[in-house]
């Protein structure tokens, strides 16, 4: 039913706007003729409501913060003219990443774990990025409505199904609607994969990354494709990587020129966050992080002295190579600090993760993995304290606030808890999870009213209108004769249907 939905949604706007015949767009048009940046904005924003409603997301602030740092880094660097993005995190093993007309990217934690370096993930982004930059969408309907204008609908209902039932439903889905003109639409995908693939490629360079980043991802995705065997993962169905593009990767790295590399401590350490996360047995991610900080302290060892011959010589790449040796190192050390706390052995824990206090006591990610071991350890008062300090320095810290948040719940601190996310929502305030953790504080601490408020945005966020009316309306009967709350509650009515009948005409 939800991809019936939103297979006519998208199709009657595929519909609307495939009126008048227009010439294709070549490379880097901006399509504006067939679809306004306004209309792409609104489709985008519709399905992102959707894609809420029906996917499980990772809702992590950490990792959600770093990925969001990383991909607004990336589009300051890139040809997008008002970088006006919204990142959704899916909670998903496969490889896969997409961007969806308006500015919507999606990562699923599958990359994250797949990509070897912050620079692989980033030759990720800043390709889908290219993708927004050129238009790619605007320049894809035109193509489909010579051919069957619900290929487009299928595309971006197959990534939904992609992040929930998996690539194979994916693909039976984006083929059957394509089936009428698929010769035709795979070379004019080849064309926009070549172009975001050049582009994407300076937008990294300017970044900072080097320019072989992305041929080597696409190698590391080759290898999974071969892993894989006929459960391919879907960015490599939508993302099909030659040989032959490769090629082209390397060969414009060699022309790109060599850049100082960039410290990975981040990425390793999120990579590894993600790994813990969505591990279902603890004991098997200690075993798995246990070998691999002795790999990484056995290769610390190696890339200083060679014990063969005795002499000075670098493991791999001198001083670039010891960094990562060094990154990887404290990414297996948290990871395995992290494991232990989620098995409740916070002693190991916290024995583990010392190092890493001390090497660099002030990194929020080892601060709050140290905070969580308390919680875990029952010294609630202890992280509530640690928390408020830190929260002092970084008010706006969304790891920081949601921790704290959710510690002053544990210590029934509402009133408190409810301002730390009261604060958070207003530059937070397209996070689905803050409005609910809100909400229910809100009930805890007795206010009722910004409760149904609360859950109202909420439901706003997922794209269900019904329940987002009905709070605002419990909400207004609540406020009574105060002028000012009445006022305001009845303007977000007035904004919820108007975003409802801007859905519907998509």
């Amino acid at each position: 039913m939800f991809y019936g939905v939103l297979l006519t949604i998208i199709l009657n706007c595929s519909l609307a706007l495939a009126v008048e015949d227009i010439a294709l767009p070549v490379l880097g048009d901006s399509g504006a003729g067939l679809m306004s940046s306004a209309e792409e904005r609104a489709l985008g924003q519709a399905w992102l409501r959707s894609f809420r409603a029906g996917v499980p997301l990772n809702s992590d602030p950490l990792i959600f913060e770093y990925l969001e740092h990383l991909l607004f880094q990336l589009a300051s660097q890139s040809e997008i003219d008002n970088p006006r993005l919204d990142l959704v995190l899916v909670d998903n093993p496969t490889i896969n990443a997409f961007a969806v007309p308006g500015g919507v990217v999606g990562v699923h934690t599958g990359l994250i774990t797949s990509a070897q370096t912050e620079a692989q993930l980033a030759s990720v982004l800043a390709h889908e990025l290219a993708h927004l930059s050129q238009r790619h969408f605007a320049r894809s309907v035109e193509a489909a409505k010579r051919a069957n204008v619900a290929s487009i609908a299928g595309m971006l209902a197959g990534i939904i199904l992609a992040a929930t039932a998996g690539g194979d439903a994916a693909t039976a889905a984006i083929a059957t609607s394509q089936a009428v003109a698929i010769d035709s639409r795979l070379r004019y995908s080849r064309i926009h994969e070549r172009e975001a693939d050049r582009i994407g490629m300076q937008t990294l360079v300017n970044g900072g990354y080097p320019a072989n980043a992305a041929a080597n991802m696409f190698r590391q995705m080759q290898d999974a494709s071969r892993l894989y065997g006929e459960g391919i993962p879907e960015f490599l169905r939508t993302h099909p990587v030659t040989e032959s593009r490769i090629a082209d990767a390397e060969n414009r790295a060699r022309t790109a020129g060599a850049v100082n590399p960039i410290s990975d401590i981040d990425y390793q350490i999120i990579r590894a966050r993600v790994t813990v996360l969505s591990g279902k047995e603890p004991k098997q991610l200690i075993k798995k992080f246990k070998f691999a900080l002795e790999q990484s302290v056995t290769h610390q060892s190696n890339s200083g002295i060679n014990k063969t011959t005795n002499s000075t010589k670098p493991f791999a790449d001198s001083h670039k190579n010891r960094a990562t040796v060094q990154a990887r190192l404290n990414a297996d050390r948290y990871g395995l600090a992290m494991a232990y706390n989620k098995n409740g052995q916070w002693k190991k824990a916290r024995a583990t993760l010392q190092p890493l206090l001390q090497q660099l006591p002030g990194r929020i990610a080892y601060s709050l993995m140290d905070i969580e071991i308390d919680l875990t350890a029952g010294k609630l008062e202890l992280a509530e304290k640690r928390l408020r300090d830190l929260y002092a320095i970084t008010p706006n810290n969304y790891a920081i606030s949601m921790l704290l948040a959710d510690t002053l719940l544990k210590n029934k601190n509402y009133v408190t808890a409810q301002q730390v996310l009261e604060k958070l929502s207003k530059v937070r305030h397209k996070q689905a999870d803050v409005w609910y953790l809100l909400a229910e504080t809100q009930g805890l601490a007795g206010d009722i009213l910004n409760l149904h408020l609360s859950r109202a945005e909420f439901f706003l966020l997922r794209g269900n209108f019904l329940q987002a009316r009905k709070q605002l309306n419990y909400a207004l009967k609540i406020a009574g004769n105060d002028f000012k709350v009445s006022a305001r509650i009845k303007q977000r009515l007035l904004d919820t249907e108007r975003i409802r009948q801007i859905t519907e005409q998509l």
